[in-house]
Parts: C-alpha cells; structure tokens; sequence
C-alpha cells in the first residue's frame, strides 16, 4: 500500500494518466489478496472501488489502450464476488482492447490467453457449458507462448486452479486433474505461495 501510494502521487505529479490507471489496478490487487487472507469483507470494498476508479481514470486517457488492464481487473474483482455476467463481459472487453492496439506492452500472446481463460471461465458459470472446450484451448494457447518463466507459472496454475474449481461437481475426474496439474507446478516452485495457499483450500473441496 505504501508503493503504491508513493506511485499513485508520482503518476499524478507527471501527469502519466496511463500510470495512474494501472497503479489504481495494483491498489485493487493489494485489498483483493488482504481479503483472501483475512475473510473481513470491507477489504473487498476497497477492491472494488479501486477496480472501477483505474477504468474510470483509464477512460481520461488520451490512449485507449490505458483501458486493458483496468478492464481485465474489475472482471477479476467481479469473478472474485461471482458475479460471472460482469467478470466475462470485462475480461471480454480486456481482451478486444488488446488485440485492437497491438503496440500496447501487455498485448502479448501469453496476457490475452491468461485473459481468454478468465473470460471462459466465467462464461461456464453463466451456463454455457461449451466454454469448457475454449477455455482449454486458451490454457494450450498459454502453455506454448512465450513468457517470463514467473508470470507463466502464475497464470497456468491459476488457468489450472480456475478449471478444477469450476468442473468439481460437473466432471470430478477432469476437475482432479487439473488440479493434480496444478499442485505438480506450485510443488517445484518456491515462488508461488499465494497459488500454494489456493491449491490447499481447492483441496479441502475433494475430501
């Protein structure tokens, strides 16, 4: 929260509407991983005020692609709450703000395949069971881009995590799997503490 205060004054004092935006973002990243570890339920409001301010701040900014992050974070604050209608229409639109302005940074394969996961993730928890099959191809998709090795073992965990959690009472024996796919990448890698967390609830569901 420090970091990102001190950040937040500096994007403002050089006018880096782009900066703020995506700082905005890391605030809401900040309160949404104090809720998971704490349950208390107003760090979840600060999330999702912090969400919607960087999509409202991104929305000043004279390059539309300052809208990518924000947009993909507030559909992650709204999957977080289960709101699946509002997570896949932003990540939806994460993903659209990517692909139309290729020379953003964050327009890599590898972002818009973690994106697309999230999207189909929460277009199965609508109802449309055939986003299963899209939501594996993007977690294909992410495995063969090209990403540093951290962000990668992040987002495929996660990809695997979100699929288990999502198949456990459709399909068990695929949601174990993903699962146990999940748990051999965390298990190597010392790095991953907050996914290690995560696999260990997503555990208690199976027994």
């Amino acid at each position: 929260m420090e970091y990102t205060d001190k950040a937040t004054i500096a994007y403002e004092n050089d006018g880096d509407i782009f900066g703020l935006a995506e700082i905005q973002s890391s605030r809401q990243s900040t309160f949404k991983h104090l809720y998971r570890s704490t349950g208390d339920r107003l760090f979840s409001i600060l999330e999702k005020h912090a969400a919607e301010s960087a999509v409202e701040i991104a929305q000043k900014c004279d390059k539309p692609q300052a809208l990518a992050i924000p947009y993909h974070n507030l559909g992650k604050y709204y999957a977080e709450v289960e709101e699946w209608g509002k997570a896949a229409e932003y990540f939806r639109k994460a993903v659209e703000n990517l692909t139309s302005y290729p020379q953003n940074s964050h327009s890599r394969p590898s972002v818009i395949a973690d994106i697309e996961g999230h999207r189909y993730t929460a277009e199965y928890k609508c109802g449309d069971k055939t986003a299963l099959i899209r939501a594996l191809k993007a977690l294909e998709d992410l495995k063969t881009a090209s990403e540093d090795s951290y962000n990668k073992a992040v987002w495929i965990t996660g990809a695997h995590l979100r699929i288990a959690e999502m198949l456990l009472k459709d399909n068990p024996r695929l949601s174990k799997e993903h699962l146990e796919a999940a748990g051999r990448i965390i298990e190597k890698d010392s790095r991953l503490i907050l996914r290690k967390d995560q696999l260990k609830k997503l555990q208690q569901l199976f027994k």
